[in-house]
């Protein structure tokens, strides 16, 4: 398996490695023209002085052959170019280098351009056997507004052709010189990479083994996506060993709440087969059976319920109704419970406020939030029930002055199995009705949210979507 940092190196280096071969390639090719352009103006400036010369000595009468060749072999050493001098019959009349012959087609070509009183400028390959390319100029030598004769102007391209292989080395020194430097860097930024991941692989995998301690620390002054990453792990770790602490929690409540009941039972049911129990008091200890089985359907029931939600096998059914019918006819099944506890409620909701949910889901959530607040709160407290339309939405809140929540429990209050007051009991529950609540208004693609002080009281508000 190659390793991120063996594709980061590969990729970088592929990526710089085309990116100056172009560059290169580029900056050569307008590098070459650059040169010979410059090298172009300086020949076309030379012929010209020396065109002017040549028509002033011969205006003069100065223009002796002699003379003639021993300024131009000088011309062509000062210049490090031939000079040929053609007729219009593209003779050569002067050649400065015999070594140095152009073909008649080509010469006949800058000929006409010359004798038409154009410059000309051409790339030549001469040689007999080895072609090597030449910088060709042509210049016309004008006396009295007559060309009589054309100046050619001949350089070699190769000292350009070594300037610039000497300036391709160079590039490519500091190419070799750049990726090592990107493969440096790539190797510590990999490393920064690879390192978290590493750690977060091996802790995964202990988390798989059952070990939930695990935590990675973050980078110090680091805010990228690899801290949000492990920070989202850590996250996950806590939640992860919340839930197998809530999990083994559940279990042991469940057992002993199964254990409490059935135990009961089967000791009514023994006391009432071997006629332990008087027949007199049997149908009292029936009765108990009755309630016991009731409080075992009860947490039967509600776990099914969680699941069926959580699996999303619930299929809700959107109708438009008003909210306070449906808050009032769950207080009358609190009634006598509120009674009993000395409870004052405040309804304080628009009876027309239309809202669209399922009607029973939401019930359901309405239930157990009352449930809650009559169950926690003291005796003689109050519970506040209000409505608020804001931006569209319905949000009702149910506040109570009961024990409250403390801050650092607030968020797990919506776990399963979690339960702020520890006793185990089925008439306080198992810790399954804030999380039904939370995936009924999940399905509802809505929001519910709890504020708690200890002590004073808690409010939970829910939004739902108007009509």
């Amino acid at each position: 398996m190659k390793s991120i940092y063996f594709k980061f190196v590969l990729t970088y280096t592929i990526i710089i490695a085309v990116g100056f071969l172009i560059f290169g390639t580029v900056l050569n090719n307008l590098t070459e023209n650059y040169f010979i352009s410059q090298k172009q103006t300086q020949l076309v400036r030379e012929a010209e002085k020396i065109a002017t010369g040549l028509a002033l000595w011969y205006i003069t009468g100065f223009l002796e052959q002699d003379r003639l060749r021993f300024e131009i072999r000088f011309l062509r050493d000062y210049l490090n170019a031939s000079i040929l001098l053609i007729n219009k019959n593209a003779n050569v009349i002067l050649n400065s280098d015999e070594q140095v012959y152009i073909d008649d087609f080509n010469l006949r070509k800058i000929r006409d351009k010359v004798f038409e009183g154009e410059i000309a400028v051409k790339k030549l390959l001469i040689g007999d056997i080895i072609k090597r390319e030449y910088l060709v100029i042509g210049y016309p030598v004008v006396i009295n507004n007559h060309i009589i004769s054309g100046l050619l102007l001949i350089t070699s391209t190769d000292e350009i052709r070594q300037t610039l292989k000497m300036y391709n080395r160079i590039i490519w020194l500091v190419t070799l010189f750049e990726v090592l430097v990107v493969l440096i860097i790539t190797y510590a930024l990999t490393q920064r990479i690879i390192t978290p991941i590493k750690k977060l692989a091996q802790a995964s995998r202990r988390i798989a083994e059952g070990d939930f301690s695990q935590k990675i620390p973050i980078p110090n002054n680091s805010d990228d996506e690899i801290s949000e990453l492990i920070s989202s792990f850590n996250y996950m770790t806590e939640k992860l060993e919340n839930l197998e602490m809530m999990r083994k929690s559940f279990i042991s409540n469940v057992s002993h709440e199964l254990r409490s009941p059935l135990t009961s039972i089967r000791g009514f049911v023994e006391g009432i087969l071997d006629r332990t129990i008087p027949d007199d008091k049997r149908d009292f200890y029936l009765t108990l059976v009755k309630e016991e089985v009731i409080k075992l359907n009860n947490l039967i029931n509600q776990l099914l319920e969680l699941s069926r939600l959580e699996w999303g096998k619930i299929n809700v059914n959107l109708s438009e109704f008003k909210i306070y019918s449906v808050i009032a006819e769950e207080l009358i099944k609190f009634e006598k419970r509120i009674e009993e506890k000395e409870i004052d409620v405040s309804l304080q909701v628009d009876e027309e406020l239309v809202v669209k949910a399922d009607r029973d889901l939401i019930s359901r959530v309405i239930h157990n939030l009352l449930d809650n607040a009559i169950k926690y709160n003291k005796v003689g407290g109050k519970i506040y029930i209000y409505s608020e339309v804001v931006n569209g939405k319905a949000y009702i809140t149910i506040q109570d002055t009961g024990i409250g929540i403390p801050e650092k429990l607030q968020k797990l209050i919506w776990e399963r199995f979690y339960k702020v007051d520890e006793s185990r009991s089925l008439e306080n529950g198992v810790g399954l009705g804030l999380s039904i609540v939370k995936e009924i208004i999940k399905l509802h693609k809505q929001n519910i949210w709890v504020e708690s002080e200890e002590g004073v009281g808690s409010k939970f508000t829910f939004t739902l979507d108007l009509k």
